[in-house]
Formats: C-alpha cells, structure tokens, sequence
C-alpha cells in the first residue's frame, strides 16, 4: 500500500466509523436497543480497522482484528488496553443485539456502550492524527 492509499483507507474507515456512532446514538433516542448496540460496535470496528490501516495491515475476521489491535496499538503503548477490552465488550454487545431474541437491556444499558464506542473512536483519532495520517 502507498501512503496516498493508506490515507485514503483511513479517512474512509473514520468516515465510516462516524456514520455508525451518528446511527447507534439516534437507533438510541428512538428506543431501538439491539440496533444501537450493533451500531456501536461497528463505529469501533471501522475505527480499529482505520488504525490497522495505518501500520498496512487488513483485517479479516473480527477476532483478528481485536488480537491486531492488541499487537500493534496497546503492546506499542499507543491505546490504552483498557481500550482493547473495549472492543471485545462491545462486540459481545452486537452478537446479542444482532442474534439474541431475548435481547433484554434496557436504554440505560445500551447508552454507556454507545459512549464506550465513541470513546474508542475518539482514541483512534488520536492516535491516527498522532501518527500524521489525518489532516
């Protein structure tokens, strides 16, 4: 990948990544829970998978991409790996959103979830800009 191609990935992952936090937080004033919990966590998936794009690397499972992360972002110090825990919580959040039929939480459940999400894109963004791959 060229640097033009790997900046390109990038803005086009966090654009991504913005769009599924906008639909998780309205999905979440409108009292569709399973939903916001999905998209949640797939605003940090599209977050991680910016930063994996970052050091050249394409992730193709979401177990993969956790394990990446953990690899290149927390072992090198540059998240948090509370941050890791994170991703992994709200991806058993989706699971149950998306294949639970007796998905049970409640908005107050659901609503730190979609703030864990944001607090993972957010520490992407950081550490992407950090990095010198946003403008």
């Amino acid at each position: 990948m060229t640097d033009d191609s790997i900046q390109s990935n990038v803005a086009d992952e966090l654009r991504l990544a913005d769009s599924a936090l906008r639909a998780a937080r309205l999905l979440l004033d409108q009292d569709l829970l399973p939903d916001a919990a999905s998209r949640a966590y797939y605003a940090a998936l599209h977050a991680a998978r910016a930063l994996l794009f970052s050091v050249g690397i394409e992730s193709h499972s979401h177990r993969a991409l956790r394990t990446l992360v953990a690899r290149h972002f927390v072992r090198a110090g540059k998240l948090d790996s509370g941050l890791s825990k994170d991703l992994a919580q709200l991806e058993a959040l989706r699971t149950a959103g998306d294949y639970d039929t007796t998905f049970a939480l409640e908005a107050d459940d659901v609503r730190p979830e979609v703030e864990r999400a944001a607090r993972f894109v957010g520490a992407a963004r950081a550490c992407l800009a950090a990095d010198g791959w946003l403008d």
